[in-house]
């Protein structure tokens, strides 16, 4: 009688036991696994076409592109947004806007390491706001001495700072301590005082201050030097002077010069290079859906998330939105359709037509509250939440379907051990038993 393997046979038999449910978990598991991780895909698509939206629909940019023309470069930059009309104008530059520097009355002999009082107060007031700095605490260390570079430190990184900056500026070898407001125009005037330090040449060097660069306002003209309308501005930029344009001047004319022209228009390479990135965003959006909801067939494979209802409730709030009215208009009026697949083809001969004759329309169908762009992004904002958006809740639970699997294959993995263990004492008993009784037969042999 020939004898048992019981490693052999336990194993065979353990595994028997375990085999059915090992697959079913497994074959869980994975189903579970790929729908997360396809989730996440869709998710992070989305987002990425979130923030193009966003990109396209703010305050600085939008579908609808314009552009401006000035006759002559180096005295002002002008930027135009999708508000801005068609139009030409005549600017000249009276003087650009300067903030204020001054060169306090220190001592000749000042280098960065001259103590300072660490007494009394220093007091700046621009523009109606105030600091006042309490020279004890320019002592950091607290050793009762404090440099004159401690105290330009002090100035410039104290909490209430009304917009000053302080530096030390060496020039033809003497060390000078200066003032700079960080902002221009006259409001923005340096006004400094200090009292109660007990020493007056600090104090007096406050009071004795050298006007470097006096503040001044920025001033133009919309249209010729003296007969136009007179603008007058604290920062050298012109916000809306006309609708929908920034002025930025960088350079004064001389009294007397011919005012520079300024044309604005639509840029309609810009605009259709927008609309473009629209689409393709959009496309790429519903490309990342098809991929992980195709329903299979014989040439293709069934996707994670086929029949997933909140991939069906995305991609039907979507196409909802982008064949609706907006603005009073429809994309498929400006040569924007969907193909059989869900996708956005464009008509680029009937969308040039729409910029040419409708380029308001436009703007107010993508742009703005409760436009296109606008209304897209409020139809995603709940999927993408954070804290309790529709992708995050539909993670956790998958999640916790994978680590249920986990806790029933550990389950698993201590029945086989018990099982095997169980089949092994049994094999080797009975193996032993063959062995005795081959011994006996053999004696009687």
């Amino acid at each position: 009688m020939s004898s048992l393997d019981p490693i052999s046979m336990a194993t065979k038999l353990a595994t028997y036991d375990v085999q059915p449910f090992k697959q079913r978990y497994q074959l869980q598991a994975d189903k579970y696994q790929s729908q997360l991780s396809a989730l996440g895909k869709v998710e992070s698509a989305m987002r990425e076409f979130r923030t193009a939206l966003k990109e396209m629909n703010s305050s600085t940019s939008s579908i609808i592109k314009n552009s401006t023309s000035i006759s002559q470069e180096g005295y002002f930059t002008a930027n135009a947004d999708a508000k801005a009309l068609s139009g030409s104008y005549q600017i000249f530059v009276e003087q650009v806007a300067t903030s204020h520097q001054v060169s306090t009355g220190m001592p000749a002999d000042l280098d960065a390491t001259t103590e300072v009082p660490t007494s009394g107060t220093l007091e700046f007031t621009i523009n109606g706001e105030t600091m006042t700095l309490d020279l004890s605490t320019v002592d950091t260390d607290g050793d009762g001495t404090a440099t004159i570079s401690d105290l330009a430190t002090a100035i410039n990184n104290d909490s209430d700072n009304p917009g000053v900056n302080a530096t030390l500026v060496r020039s033809n070898g003497q060390t000078h301590f200066m003032l700079s407001s960080t902002e221009t125009g006259v409001a923005n005037q340096i006004n400094v005082s200090a009292s109660g330090t007990g020493q007056a040449w600090f104090e007096d060097a406050f009071t004795n201050l050298n006007q470097i660069s006096a503040p001044q306002d920025a001033v133009i003209w919309l249209g010729a030097e003296g007969t136009g309308l007179k603008l007058t501005n604290s920062s050298n930029t012109f916000e809306g002077v006309i609708d929908g344009v920034d002025i930025t001047v960088t350079k004064a004319q001389t009294s007397g010069e011919t005012a520079i022209g300024l044309g604005i228009g639509a840029d309609d390479e810009a605009t259709k290079e927008q609309l473009n990135k629209f689409v393709e965003a959009y496309n790429t959006l519903i490309s990342a859906i098809d991929e992980h909801t195709q329903i299979g067939g014989e040439d293709k494979k069934r996707g994670a998330l086929a029949s997933d209802p909140t991939m069906r409730s995305i991609e039907s709030q979507l196409t909802s939105l982008v064949r609706g009215e907006h603005g009073g208009m429809r994309l498929s009026e400006i040569g924007v359709t969907l193909d059989r697949n869900g996708k956005m083809k464009v008509d680029q001969e009937k969308f040039a037509e729409a910029q040419k004759n409708n380029g308001a329309g436009l703007e107010a169908m993508f742009n703005g509250d409760g436009a296109l762009l606008d209304s897209i992004d409020t139809m995603v904002e709940p999927f993408l939440k954070f804290s309790s958006g529709a992708f995050k809740s539909r993670k956790e639970s998958l999640q916790a379907n994978i680590d249920r699997i986990s806790d029933k294959q550990t389950t698993l993995e201590r029945k086989y051990d018990m099982s095997y263990k169980r089949y092994l004492k049994q094999f080797t008993q009975m193996n032993t038993l063959m062995t005795q009784m081959n011994q006996t037969m053999s004696m009687f042999g």
